[in-house]
């Protein structure tokens, strides 16, 4: 909530910084018998000197959009965390639903500043995705039956098989590094069980937590004969951070001089300067889009882009580089109200297969995470958690298959495909100040 009412502020306080009403001149009474010619000459300097401050403008555009999916070169920002929560497959279109406002103050000079945020409108409260009995969210599963034994024993010291009822607040884990000395009770153990906090619990899922807001601050420039360049940075802030660093890009783009009118061919180049903050994305990103405006004279007109994204190094860890996205956009616009039919092809699906686009959300003890980052298959959220799910894995683990055996049935059974395709669609208008 309070990084919502940060967003809201920071767009109306940018439109009424920015939106001053614009005084007249006074308008000169038409009686020709009572001008002078030195009051004509002053009329007309004052005229040109009015026109020059009017050519010197902030104008300012709002944008509303609502989208089933917030995609960014490739990455379903909101479709696959709603999955992940959900336990539900990853899908080539989400029911994600976004809202995507977008404000833009720019300068006649050529400077402009623009803010862009996304916000979830389904499923933002706390889910119990992974449907267990525990002593905190997401933690392992309880072993009640040992943990039952150790009181009925008096047995309260770890072994190698109960050493998952010891609890490591500090790295939220349960470990047998704890102190065995002391006994299993909450009040001399740091480590030890508290059975009044064992329940079923909701996990830090709520889709609130992917609300971001993109701050973009440019400088576009004319070179004449040359095109016209863009250059820039921009910071992503999110509201629930996986660290303490925020996303920082800065960027330069080439409008290229040729077809300017009928394609306007760009090239855009990012380069990162934050530290790798785990979305996905490495060092450096580039593109080359076109982009064309039909029956712009008419009540109803017509927008295309399409881009073609290159990735040098998807992450820190992976270090894999290639074709990110082919992007296409089509948007149909009638006044100030449009609705934009999207599609995302990713050519090398290779730089998604990792633990660190499609997150790691699973600790159970018999599945695997991601075996290989080569195949373009990555862990079914739907086939995590559960009874049912479980049930398979303890079959596989006890059907005295040979261990590799036991490996591919599991990974066959746990994995999907990674989406090569994403669609979305929008619905939106435009205020102009």
């Amino acid at each position: 909530m309070i990084f919502f009412r940060t967003v809201v502020f920071l767009f109306f306080f940018s439109v009424s910084l920015f939106s001053e009403p614009k005084q007249n001149p006074t308008a000169v009474q038409p009686d020709s018998k009572k001008i002078t010619t030195k009051q004509a000459k002053d009329t007309q300097i004052n005229s040109s000197e009015e026109a020059e401050k009017e050519e010197e403008t902030i104008s300012i555009e709002v944008t509303h959009e609502v989208v089933n999916d917030f995609i960014w070169r490739g990455q379903s920002f909101t479709g696959d965390y709603l999955a992940r929560r959900n336990n539900t497959p990853y899908s080539s279109f989400a029911q994600a639903y976004t809202y995507v406002p977008v404000a833009r103050v720019a300068h006649t000079n050529g400077f402009y500043f623009e803010l862009e945020g996304n916000i979830a409108l389904k499923g933002r409260s706390d889910r119990d995705s992974d449907q267990r009995i525990q002593s905190y969210p997401g933690a392992l599963p309880v072993q009640l039956n040992q943990w039952q034994d150790r009181w009925t024993n008096g047995n309260f010291s770890p072994d190698a098989q109960g050493s998952s009822v010891f609890y490591d607040p500090a790295n939220n884990v349960y470990t047998d590094k704890c102190n065995k000395a002391l006994p299993d009770n909450a009040f001399l153990n740091p480590c030890a069980l508290d059975p009044s906090r064992v329940k079923p619990y909701a996990e830090k899922n709520g889709m609130q937590r992917s609300d971001g807001l993109f701050t973009t601050f440019a400088y576009e420039m004319e070179a004449g004969r040359f095109g016209s360049f863009t250059v820039g940075t921009w910071w992503y802030y999110k509201n629930d951070r996986s660290n303490k660093y925020t996303w920082n890009e800065f960027f330069i783009w080439w409008e290229l001089p040729w077809l300017r009118e009928s394609l306007k061919p760009t090239i855009q180049t990012f380069t990162q300067t934050s530290y790798d903050v785990g979305g996905g994305y490495g060092n450096q990103y580039s593109s080359f889009s076109l982009s064309h405006t039909f029956f712009s004279d008419k009540p109803i007109s017509l927008e295309w882009m399409s881009s073609l994204g290159y990735q040098w190094l998807n992450n820190n860890t992976s270090k894999k580089s290639g074709f990110n996205d082919l992007t296409t956009n089509w948007k149909f616009i009638w006044q100030d109200f449009f609705v934009s039919l999207n599609h995302v092809y990713r050519p090398d699906i290779d730089l998604y297969d990792n633990n660190r686009t499609y997150f790691q959300n699973s600790q159970n003890n018999f599945a695997f995470s991601n075996l290989s980052e080569r195949d373009g298959r990555i862990a079914d959220p739907s086939k995590l958690y559960g009874l049912q799910n479980e049930l398979v894995y303890m079959a596989i683990q006890q059907s005295g298959l040979a261990e590799p055996l036991k490996i591919l049935a599991k990974d066959s059974y746990q994995n999907q495909t990674i989406p090569r395709h994403l669609f979305w669609i929008g619905i939106g208008y435009t205020q102009k100040f």
